[in-house]
């Protein structure tokens, strides 16, 4: 069909066919309208005199006919397509196993993931365990420590006593008897036994006694000062060796001293020199020596550079005092950390009491003060 139209004073034709589709898809739009009364909400449910609602009619549309049908034979065409790939799943012998890879939770892919979570709990688990047993053998080492720590201090005591008591007693038979009867009393008591287990004891004694003396004549058990010619003559023949690097004007040096002379006096079995770094610049060179003090820890000559505690680090002061106010206990544990001295924290009056060792009879009252105070009443002095 053709209509006439005008332009720039023209006669022309418009073809009306291109826009009959949408003609008639709107005819169809509009014949779905109804006119509802927006003031009653059930004018649409209301039936006309054929028993019809809404007033559509009680005929179908051809058109949704159609589309029901479309809609039935896809939903079957899926169906079958979806039953074809089970059965070729089944003959390929995968059952019915999804490998597609997705991440919802099924498949290989939520397979895996649940055997790396079971792997990584059970990792966590065991670095638990491992915690717990390395704590629990910390604790029973510790409880040892302490135990012979209170063992050695009751023991102490009562060689105390027991020698002076029979120092004592000795006193008094030395009045009474003469040298020829102690002799004899020695050579052959009423007991043998017991006189072959003092005697062993008095050597034992003895030999200790003796291996001090020689301590003490090689410097041991003091801080004894060097010069930079003795350094390595002095150093290098010690198995374990700390040497203080000081100056004389610095107060901090001075505190130094002090804490390692109490140190040196309760280890023997470790040489504490000091040297003034300002006549040992070739040793203060060698040895990177930049901060004063300086305590280098030596074995058998050779040192690490992590070995060393410089001035105040890691000393922490008492509570309520300064910065240069620490325990002798703080430098000996951190020298026992690096392995210079051998030493074991002092037992606490809660470790005490935590292993049953302030019960009577365990321990004498003043073994309990010295081992619950450490080092203070020399700190003080």
């Amino acid at each position: 069909a053709t209509a006439p139209s005008k332009r720039n004073g023209q006669r022309r034709l418009v073809n009306t066919a291109r826009d009959f589709p949408f003609c008639i898809i709107m005819s169809s739009l509009m014949d779905k309208i109804q006119m509802v009364d927006p003031m009653n909400a059930l004018a649409p449910m209301r039936a006309d005199k054929d028993g019809n609602f809404g007033g559509q009619g009680g005929q179908k549309d051809d058109r949704e006919k159609s589309v029901s049908e479309v809609v039935k034979e896809e939903i079957e065409n899926r169906m079958e397509k979806a039953q074809q790939d089970l059965q070729k799943k089944y003959a390929r012998g995968e059952g019915g196993r999804d490998n597609g890879g997705g991440e919802g939770p099924t498949g290989a892919a939520y397979t895996q993931a649940a055997v790396a979570e079971r792997e990584r709990r059970r990792a966590l688990k065991d670095q638990e365990a491992a915690a717990e047993g390395s704590k629990t053998q910390t604790e029973q080492k510790r409880e040892a420590e302490v135990r012979a720590q209170v063992w050695a201090a009751n023991e102490e005591e009562e060689d105390s006593d027991r020698w002076g008591a029979q120092a004592g007693e000795e006193e008094e038979e030395e009045e009474e008897d003469s040298d020829d009867e102690l002799l004899n009393e020695l050579e052959g008591g009423d007991d043998p036994e017991l006189a072959r287990l003092r005697m062993g004891r008095l050597a034992a004694l003895k030999q200790e006694q003796l291996a001090k003396m020689a301590l003490l004549r090689a410097g041991y058990g003091g801080l004894s000062e060097i010069v930079q010619d003795e350094f390595l003559p002095r150093v290098t023949p010690a198995a374990r060796c700390v040497v203080h690097f000081y100056h004389n004007d610095f107060h901090r040096c001075k505190i130094m001293d002090h804490h390692l002379s109490l140190i040196a006096a309760r280890h023997m079995g470790t040489l504490f020199l000091k040297i003034n770094a300002e006549k040992a610049p070739f040793f203060c060179e060698k040895l990177n020596v930049r901060v004063l003090p300086t305590v280098i820890f030596f074995r058998e000559g050779k040192t690490k550079p992590e070995e060393r505690q410089i001035g105040f680090i890691n000393l922490e002061p008492k509570a309520g005092g300064s910065e240069d106010e620490w325990p002798t206990e703080a430098l000996e544990a951190n020298l026992g950390a690096l392995g210079a001295i051998d030493y074991v924290k002092q037992a606490t009056r809660d470790e005490l009491a935590r292993y049953g060792l302030l019960e009577k009879g365990s321990i004498t009252a003043s073994r309990r003060t010295a081992l619950t105070r450490g080092g203070e009443d020399e700190d003080d002095e």
